[in-house]
């Protein structure tokens, strides 16, 4: 088994002095600056095992048993992860192949890379949502009627991109 650490702020030994609340608001507190305990799991699941004490070592045991799934779902989860980007990748590598396709096809010069119809990655939540709101607001700039809350609707967004080519993330 790998050696396992879990970084906490130490708590202050007995012979410090605990500062007082008007020290706490005086200075600034900084969670980097704080000293760290390094616990070594493994080394406390060891102790726990070797304990006399059967229910410190059932919640050794238990621990142990949970540590190792959780370990098993986090690999999951990145092999679903890199197995999902290069899904991904490889949807884009054929869009763009059937739109050189196409245009070969029509006797047209092959499509740039951004070409309409050809999808691009995801931007992501948060970006859409900021594309969203320059949208809003440009409608409003532009008295184009869309409410004040909720999804912009479609029509807003097809006159915010005809109107931004640029902006890559309102697609």
């Amino acid at each position: 088994m790998s050696v396992t650490t879990i970084h906490r702020p130490l708590a202050p030994a007995p012979t410090e002095t605990v500062p007082s609340a008007v020290d706490a608001v005086t200075e600034a507190t900084d969670p980097a600056e704080q000293p760290v305990d390094v616990l070594d799991v493994d080394a406390l699941l060891t102790w726990a095992a070797e304990q006399p004490v059967a229910t410190i070592r059932r919640l050794g045991e238990r621990t142990a048993e949970g540590l190792a799934r959780l370990a098993e779902h986090h690999d999951r989860a990145v092999a679903v992860d890199v197995a999902t980007t290069r899904l991904i990748e490889a949807q884009l590598m054929l869009a763009r192949a059937e739109a050189q396709l196409r245009a070969a096809k029509a006797g047209t010069p092959a499509p740039a890379a951004e070409a309409p119809g050809v999808p691009q990655a995801d931007p992501g939540p948060a970006r859409r949502r900021e594309a969203g709101r320059r949208a809003r607001a440009w409608a409003v700039r532009n008295g184009v009627d869309c409410p004040d809350r909720g999804l912009v609707p479609k029509h807003v967004l097809a006159a915010y991109r005809r109107a931004h080519p640029e902006d890559v993330d309102a697609r």
